[in-house]
């Protein structure tokens, strides 16, 4: 098959500068970056290697398990805040700062240790040992720090310089200003090729400080930029709708009607009172079935932007007989460095049946048998979890993280212990089977349904709100995506779009239902 990115994605592998990759959601960027990680590795002919970074223990459990495949040589894997930590502050900090910072230190989130501005971050650091955090959420002090001491240490540039040829960058559309600073400082600087690869139009945690510009930013900074389109997850339809807002220069146009992307009508409350609690909405999911635009023999994902309304849409259509399950968004979804193996050690603790085999493979965790014998030893406890002590729970978790080598924070237990002790998040950790789920748009991230219905109230894309969250959810539908028009802005835009696009009739992207 002959992709509509093909040429992108040889040139990829062909082109010898640094690389910016633009990936789509579902387009195999994981495979891509994997594959460049192979032919850079074999160009090194000297003692270096390469690193790849990326945010969370998932995702570097993806790369490694991919990369191990094809890779005999040596290579590092590791998240933005171990590569900063382990290759950069710990070990230079002295060289940089003095002898006054040497010695261990922890790293803590807790609002005692936060400050505003840096030099009462680096006295805390001197003093107390503590790496902590700013106020302001969308300041990453870790990230100055690491920067400060790259560019006062001699030894810590040569120590980067020798030690790594080319670091490859993942997720870098959740990158915050202090981080591009780093990473370009290592390639203007230091003189290492970066490979950079993500989705702008999958930034949804800008609330945190990440760039909603960042890719401009890249492009200034004489990169290679490639573009990867093709979804393999998605029907084609839902591809193309999904284009037409945000890559429209891809868009193909259509000559047949569009069956697999619905706009329903949905205005049958009347006051603001009943459009809070989706009057009606029972009403309007019998009429999809009855038409058939619904198949209730596959999946069925209705996906919201809050918890109280997926509790409320899933009361409803169980009220109606329909057998739906509220996932709330817990606060270790809330992307955490390591989230996702916080979501299994939750899962883990919560259910009898998910077995230690389960988590190794749920995680991507080292799957020796060694290694699965040593993490269940150390995480068995938490089988108890509701007698557990938030200090006991403390414990484990650093234990843990001790064995893996990674750092999870105060702040990350914190979260985890609320997650797995708060009775408000138990259905987020049950092992169902029902083909039928509510949840949030920030919950969705990273999974896939056959069939997705929102809500377009959601979605104040007309005024340049909510992008990011609206390509998410879009592309989370593998087979069918339904929008239910309940705010008559998101039509009109749409239209406008159209018209912007040269696209004639709208029935060849979407089937309009009354």
């Amino acid at each position: 098959m002959n992709l509509i990115d093909q040429t992108a994605r040889e040139d990829i592998l062909k082109n010898e500068g640094n690389i910016l990759v633009s990936a789509s959601a579902g387009s195999g960027k994981t495979t891509i970056m994997v594959k460049k990680m192979v032919i850079e590795l074999d160009k090194i002919t000297d003692h270096r290697t390469i690193a790849a970074i990326t945010f969370t223990v998932k995702a570097t459990n993806e790369i490694k398990k991919k990369a191990s495949k094809l890779i005999k040589k040596q290579f590092f894997v590791m998240t933005n805040d171990s590569f900063i930590e382990n290759e950069i502050i710990r070990p230079f900090i002295t060289d940089a700062f003095g002898i006054a910072y040497a010695g261990d230190y922890t790293v803590e989130y807790e609002q005692e240790y936060k400050f505003n501005e840096f030099p009462k971050g680096l006295e805390q650091l001197r003093q107390k040992k503590v790496l902590g955090s700013y106020n302001n959420n969308k300041r990453n002090f870790n990230f100055e720090v690491a920067l400060k001491i790259i560019e006062k240490s001699q030894a810590a540039q040569e120590y980067i310089k020798s030690k790594y040829a080319v670091i490859f960058v993942d997720e870098y559309q959740d990158s915050d200003s202090d981080m591009h600073r780093l990473f370009m400082y290592l390639k203007n600087q230091l003189g290492l090729k970066l490979f950079i690869v993500g989705d702008p139009k999958q930034a949804i945690y800008l609330w945190r400080g990440a760039m909603s510009n960042i890719f401009e930013q890249v492009v200034s900074e004489d990169f290679n930029s490639f573009e990867l389109i093709t979804n393999f997850r998605c029907h084609k339809e839902i591809e193309n709708y999904a284009n037409v807002f945000h890559n429209n220069k891809y868009y193909e146009y259509l000559s047949h009607d569009v069956q697999n992307v619905i706009f329903k009508e949905y205005n049958s409350y009347s006051t603001p009172t009943e459009f809070r609690n989706f009057f009606g909405f029972a009403v309007e999911f019998n009429s999809l079935i009855k038409k058939k635009l619904i198949d209730l023999d596959k999946e069925v994902t209705i996906i919201s932007n809050f918890n109280n309304d997926a509790r409320i849409i899933a009361e409803l259509l169980n009220n109606e007989g329909y057998e739906f399950v509220f996932i709330p968004k817990t606060p270790i979804d809330e992307g955490i460095p390591n989230g996702h193996l916080l979501k299994g050690l939750a899962l883990y603790s919560k259910n009898a049946v998910y077995t230690i085999y389960d988590f190794i493979e749920y995680t991507g965790i080292d799957e020796r048998a060694q290694t699965r014998f040593e993490v269940e030893k150390i995480i068995n406890e938490l089988r108890k979890v509701e007698e557990l002590s938030y200090e006991q729970i403390t414990d484990i978790l650093t234990r843990l993280a001790e064995y893996l080598g990674i750092s999870i924070s105060k702040e990350e237990t914190t979260k985890f212990y609320e997650s797995v002790s708060d009775s408000r998040y138990e259905m987020a950790f049950q092992l169902n089977e029902k083909r039928y789920k509510v949840m949030t748009v920030f919950s969705s991230k990273g999974l896939e349904f056959d069939q997705v219905i929102s809500f377009s109230r959601y979605y104040q894309i007309y005024d340049n709100e909510h992008i990011h969250n609206h390509y998410v959810c879009i592309t989370r539908a593998k087979e069918k995506f339904v929008m239910l028009l309940d705010n008559a802005n998101y039509l009109n835009y749409f239209k406008k779009v159209l018209e912007e696009t040269d696209i004639k009739d709208l029935r060849y992207v979407v089937n309009y239902v009354i």
